[in-house]
């Protein structure tokens, strides 16, 4: 039955609202009947929505397991579906937190225009789940049988979906209006079963006596009653929470109630699973004395085989995401929406272009391939003395091969209308990685080609005129996180370059290297990052090129175009060194929200000294000042690093200050 079809007296019948469609329900009967064999009552599991909150039910999980009690069938709605899904699939409460907590969550999911009824599209997350459980997937054929608890935009009713295929229902079940759009599944569009009650406790008791239901309520005091969004969450809030509290009372006396600890957290805290684990397990230990009557079937050899499986998989799927955050597409996806390609990203290998273009992008991916293109304006405001933004069109396609292997190649038009100045810019990077030393080691090495043509000499570009190039080999070496309680360095890196730059007439060469650290004390919120780079020239020529890229903040025109002008021999030293060095104060506790959309993490504020060495002098260019930077985050699943820094530039006596935003892969 299509969409189409559900019309008439079905979906007119205003005295049916109430009544729920269930699909499967015979099947999952029988289910249960097989798992207990009719000699004892079975034992049923509710987990609750409350979109982040829910990863506590994965502490409650691992705690009933470890008294031997595995459930014989769970009931859920909204994010306790996923976490419900996960778990009836075979996995255990630790495979789903390692899941979970191994990837960085943004690099899941997209941002694109309402034009299906949502803005974020989870194609990306969708993919991820199956590299662990595979593509081919139904829920009745789950280790455990579950119903997941939809509502239905077509007929106004509640569906009860314990059959068909996993990923459709593991999509509608996080369908939050607006946010994600509607799924369709046997002509319903889905949405998130939570809009209309969080704790769906009456069904759990329709299949048995021996109930246990796992909440994560809401119940911050310091949102602003009067903003209008925040009226309108606490509104829906209001519905759905008395209607599971009304559920809930009715079986008080008879039911095992989980009531997890976590309701002072906010929905976006995505970032915080282990500890929303942790607190899901501790409050499931306060019920040992309930717990203690319930049946312990303990966990089946089938279940104990089919979880040594996945977690191969599991480490298969997080070797092959960990080297480049990538996640294979199993079904084609189309994306249209508001993008910016940030050329201050973890991946960005251009140093002759130095912008972010924000338009309107198009997305294609399938498999390992992805192709974009994004039609706006360049923008470029790093520096005061150049701030500019022209139109740009940029297309940009990526393939990850043979596991350890990306290539992309990229195409820029820029044109700036007051000098009717066309600019082109074009790339290629290809590089290669791998782990060592029991994956504490990732070493990369790379080739890239940029070329920037600027036919008339526009002032966008920052120095750069008529036609440069630049040719780079890369051995790089980025060292795990070393952490310990007080203590953390994190972000270690070491690279050695070999480059070439040149205009097809003459071309120079140059080694460079590069190392980067941060020290994070986490008693106190402190950090210290250092960057430090060297660059010489092969020729003996002198004028070593600077780029935006080293990270000197500086207006001084001799310095940002010293070694662009490859017929110009100005600066006798063959070297240029730098030394980048911030001390900071960030906050793990400051995390303000915006109307409970937006959240803003991982914000600091930090002292910075650059100092750069490009003349045959022991005096160096100074620049001094303050950054801040701040992660906003998108219901905390979709984040944009944005940070904003000024100081006095000692090399030329002024101000210097701008701002960029950086894009996670």
């Amino acid at each position: 039955m299509t969409v189409s079809n559900l019309t008439g007296k079905d979906a007119d019948d205003i005295l049916s609202a109430d009544l729920p469609i269930a699909y499967g329900d015979a099947q999952f009967r029988q289910r249960i009947l097989e798992r207990t064999k009719g000699e004892r009552s079975p034992v049923g599991l509710v987990l609750s929505g409350g979109s982040a909150r829910a990863f506590a039910h994965i502490g409650v999980l691992k705690y009933l397991e470890e008294q031997d009690i595995v459930v014989d069938f769970i009931i859920s709605n909204s994010m306790g579906s996923i976490v419900g899904l996960m778990y009836a699939a075979g996995l255990s409460p630790d495979q789903i937190l390692q899941s979970i907590t191994g990837v960085s969550i943004q690099s899941l999911f997209d941002t694109t225009l309402p034009l299906q009824g949502g803005f974020l599209d989870s194609s990306r997350f969708l993919a991820k789940v199956a590299s662990i459980l595979g593509p081919d997937l139904q829920l009745e054929n789950l280790p455990i049988p579950i119903i997941v608890i939809n509502e239905d935009l077509v007929t106004k009713r509640q569906i009860h979906i314990s059959e068909g295929d996993y990923y459709t229902v593991l999509r509608g079940s996080y369908a939050l209006p607006v946010y994600f759009p509607p799924v369709e599944y046997r002509g319903h569009l889905l949405l998130d079963g939570g809009v209309t009650n969080i704790v769906p406790v009456d069904l759990a008791y329709e299949y048995s006596d021996s109930v246990i239901v796992s909440t994560t309520f809401y119940d911050v005091d310091t949102l602003n009653l009067k903003n209008p969004l925040t009226v309108l969450n606490v509104s829906l809030d209001i519905g759905k929470r008395r209607r599971g509290v009304e559920e809930l009372k009715r079986s008080l006396d008879k039911v095992i109630w989980i009531r997890n600890d976590v309701e002072d957290v906010s929905f976006m805290e995505f970032s915080k699973a282990d500890y929303l684990s942790q607190k899901g397990y501790e409050s499931a230990k306060l019920q040992a004395e309930g717990l203690s009557e319930v049946y312990k079937s303990g966990i089946s050899a089938e279940l104990l085989e089919l979880r040594l499986q996945l977690q191969e998989k599991l480490q298969a799927s997080k070797e092959q995401y960990d080297l480049f955050r990538q996640v294979p597409v199993n079904i084609p996806s189309h994306l249209l929406g508001l993008g910016l390609d940030s050329d201050f990203s973890d991946f960005d290998t251009s140093a002759l272009k130095d912008d972010m273009t924000l338009g309107l992008k198009y997305i294609w991916k399938s498999g390992n391939l992805s192709l974009s293109a994004n039609a706006g304006y360049a923008l470029n405001f790093v520096t005061n003395d150049h701030f500019g933004a022209v139109p740009v069109v940029r297309t940009q396609v990526d393939y990850h091969l043979l596991k350890h292997v990306k290539a992309t190649g990229y195409a820029s038009l820029l044109f700036d209308v007051a000098k009717k100045a066309p600019i082109l810019s074009f790339g290629a990077v290809l590089e290669g990685r791998l782990f060592t030393l029991q994956n504490k080691l990732r070493l990369g090495l790379m080739q890239s080609f940029e070329q920037m043509s600027n036919y008339k000499n526009s002032s966008y570009t920052d120095s750069w005129n008529d036609t440069s190039y630049l040719y780079t080999v890369r051995l790089e070496g980025l060292l795990a996180d070393q952490k310990n309680q007080i203590w953390n360095f994190t972000d270690t890196s070491l690279a050695f370059s070999y480059q070439i730059l040149g205009d097809y007439s003459v071309n120079r060469s140059f080694l460079s290297a590069r190392a980067e650290s941060e020290l994070v004390q986490s008693r106190w919120d402190m950090f210290a990052s250092v960057e430090s780079y060297a660059r010489f020239a092969l020729d003996g020529n002198g004028d070593v090129p600077f780029f935006t890229s080293d990270g000197f903040r500086t207006t001084n025109t001799l310095i940002k175009a010293q070694g662009h002008n490859l017929s110009l021999s100005a600066n006798p030293a063959n070297h240029l060194v730098g030394l980048n060095f911030s001390l900071g104060y960030r906050p793990t506790s400051f995390r303000p929200t915006m109307a409970e959309l937006f959240i803003f993490q991982d914000s600091s504020l930090a002292i910075y000294s650059d100092l750069i060495w490009y003349r045959n002098s022991f005096m160096p260019a100074l620049s001094l000042g303050l950054e801040m930077q701040t992660d906003i985050s998108l219901l905390g699943i979709r984040t944009l690093p944005f940070t904003v820094y000024g100081g006095w530039d000692q090399s030329v006596n002024t101000f210097v200050w701008g701002f960029y935003f950086n894009v996670i892969f």
